[in-house]
């Protein structure tokens, strides 16, 4: 990895009584809602070092206590998951060719020592997810033709359907494509997605949402892009994301005029929730600083 990590120095936020890896496994996600990518890089680096010195420490003394002990996941995961994030950075920033070598980091992580079953069920979930990120990274490069072949592999996946989805829109978005027909094929799916609750999902819908956004002003289709703008604002109010809101709020400002009344109400409710929200994040600060 890049940098030097001071480990002693580092993650200290949430729980005491999480690991400091999980720790930064959460921080992480949190960087990655907030499309903090400095942020994100350095925790990624903090990852591998730690996970790094845990190994090393068990192949120079042995098992005298538990690696696992007090983490939430197999060692293993942590080193998979900062190649993923490492990858995860470096494509956010368009550096395609250096995410494309991290994803082949966590491709094979057939060099951990002594796996145990954990261990090896925790190396094929990375092989997958190296699988659809080398899809993504194509894709956001420019290389149409993998697309159908992208397809069947979110048909034995269906998992992977909604990340996906934005990879598709986002590289539609880029290279000026036409998936019509793809989305029209998934257009029930995205009900199931507005329904899912928790935060992870939520955040991948608003990330979908805001390509359905773009990809439908590039097609001048005003009223389908408003409509997808107003539902992201409207979740985005819930789970604080607060940067992305700002970029939006500028992209409706942008083709105000062709809002009907109905989503101009909307918007202006949106706005005054916003503003409540806002209060009370202030008032919490200044009484808090008076304690």
């Amino acid at each position: 990895m890049e940098q030097q990590i001071h480990t002693n120095e580092e993650i200290y936020l949430l729980s005491e009584k999480n690991h400091s890896l999980d720790k930064a496994f959460e921080l992480f996600r949190l960087c990655y809602r907030q499309s903090a990518w400095d942020e994100a890089n350095r925790i990624a680096d903090y990852i591998h070092v730690t996970a790094d010195h845990m190994y090393k420490s068990r192949q120079k003394w042995g098992d005298i206590v538990s690696l696992n002990q007090r983490l939430k996941r197999p060692l293993v995961f942590y080193f998979g998951y900062s190649y993923l994030a490492k990858s995860i950075v470096f494509q956010r920033q368009g550096l395609f060719e250096q995410a494309r070598g991290y994803v082949a980091k966590y491709a094979d992580l057939g060099w951990y020592k002594e796996p145990t079953k954990e261990d090896m069920e925790e190396v094929e979930r990375f092989k997958i997810f190296a699988k659809a990120n080398l899809y993504a990274i194509d894709l956001l490069s420019g290389n149409k033709e993998i697309l159908s072949e992208y397809k069947e592999f979110i048909k034995e996946n269906d998992e992977e359907t909604l990340p996906a989805l934005i990879n598709i829109l986002e590289a539609a978005n880029l290279n000026k494509w036409n998936v019509d027909e793809l989305l029209y094929e998934h257009t029930q799916q995205f009900e199931t997605f507005a329904s899912l609750e928790d935060i992870g999902n939520r955040v991948y819908y608003t990330k979908l949402l805001n390509q359905l956004a773009i990809y439908n002003l590039n097609h001048l289709r005003y009223g389908g892009a408003i409509d997808y703008i107003l539902e992201f604002m409207r979740i985005a109010v819930t789970i604080n994301l607060h940067k992305e809101l700002i970029t939006t709020i500028s992209m409706f400002e942008a083709i105000r005029s062709h809002a009907t009344s109905e989503q101009q109400l909307k918007y202006q409710n949106i706005l005054q929730g916003v503003l409540l929200s806002e209060e009370n994040i202030s008032n919490y600060i200044h009484v808090n600083n008076m304690s």
